[in-house]
């Protein structure tokens, strides 16, 4: 094999149901050049004895089997294992077009990317149906942008899946998930740095992830860790905190973020912590407001609204 253009890093932890369709569809791929490495992060079913299986008919495939450390530490022992030019990242129980990782590297050679965004395809597994979702609407297709030019950037929904991404880039920039157990939120604090970083960015309208919305044990269901995503913010706001310029330019966008994310994660925790992660939000809302960093031209009407609502019920009880 020629150095590879892309590594495909796949964090696995016993997910046997799905191998056969995500990594046998990557297989699918028709260059020889691609570098799918599978980081076994401890499973207890046979995901390992699937991998090896395929492993023995394309040598395409690195396994490192690991003790389990949750989703970050598998993501970080691909990158460090990874030898292609750029990096991509596939979740066991989603599965990709076979021209995907060839077409996303052929832009980023084209435009000299740090970052290669794609759409995605929403896909229902009883069904088997797969529908296409323009996460990136709002944003300039086939031209090179950045955060520094489009703040709004920082917003895209995480979707770390859909892209390639420059390994020299992220690890100039020191870019790594957090080491922490389990599969919660470990992607928000590493996508808006990394977005902040970047400063080649191309957007490309095609769609080739199938990411499946019907699995019950995905992460995304998870109703524990009810506090994670604020510590993902709290190392955001410690990263700008470094670099005055980022933090002024960014920490009124970051805003807009938290009260999307929090709202979002306000459905899913149990209603005993409801109260509780509200009063987080007011707070965090009013130190940013201290901080000159709450500005409602940056928000919707109704998110606005939102804001307003959960520091005047805390300040109620208060």
């Amino acid at each position: 094999m020629e150095k590879p253009f892309v590594s495909v890093i796949m964090p696995i932890y016993n997910a046997s149901r799905f191998l056969d369709q995500s990594l046998g569809g990557l297989l699918r791929a028709p260059s020889p050049d691609l570098e799918i490495i599978c980081v076994n992060d401890g499973s207890t079913d046979d995901s390992l004895e699937i991998v090896k299986r395929y492993a023995k008919n394309d040598r395409r495939i690195r396994i490192i089997d690991q003790k389990n450390g949750g989703y970050g530490s598998a993501w970080n022992t691909g990158i460090r294992a990874a030898t292609g030019e750029y990096v991509g990242n596939l979740d066991p129980d989603d599965f990709v077009d076979p021209e995907m990782y060839e077409e996303l590297y052929k832009i980023a050679i084209k435009n000299k990317a740090d970052v290669v965004k794609s759409n995605y395809f929403k896909y229902q597994g009883k069904e088997d149906k797969s529908t296409f979702f323009e996460v990136l609407k709002a944003y300039p297709y086939d031209v090179v942008t950045s955060a520094a030019e489009n703040e709004k950037i920082v917003c895209v929904t995480p979707c770390i899946w859909s892209s390639i991404y420059r390994r020299q880039f992220l690890l100039d920039n020191n870019l790594w998930f957090h080491d922490t157990p389990g599969v919660c939120y470990q992607d928000t604090a590493w996508v808006f740095k990394m977005w902040v970083c970047a400063k080649r960015v191309v957007f490309t309208k095609k769609a080739y992830v199938h990411y499946r919305i019907d699995n019950e044990n995905s992460s995304v269901h998870s109703k524990g860790k009810v506090f994670s995503v604020c510590d993902e913010f709290h190392s955001i706001e410690s990263f700008l905190n470094y670099d005055k310029a980022k933090r002024v330019k960014f920490s009124k966008i970051l805003q807009v973020l938290k009260y999307n994310t929090y709202t979002w994660n306000l459905k899913r925790i149990s209603d005993d912590y409801k109260r509780t992660f509200k009063d987080q939000m007011a707070l965090e809302f009013i130190k940013a407001d201290y901080d000159g960093f709450l500005d409602p031209s940056y928000f919707t009407k109704s998110q606005w609204a939102g804001v307003q609502k959960y520091i005047s019920d805390y300040q109620k009880t208060t």
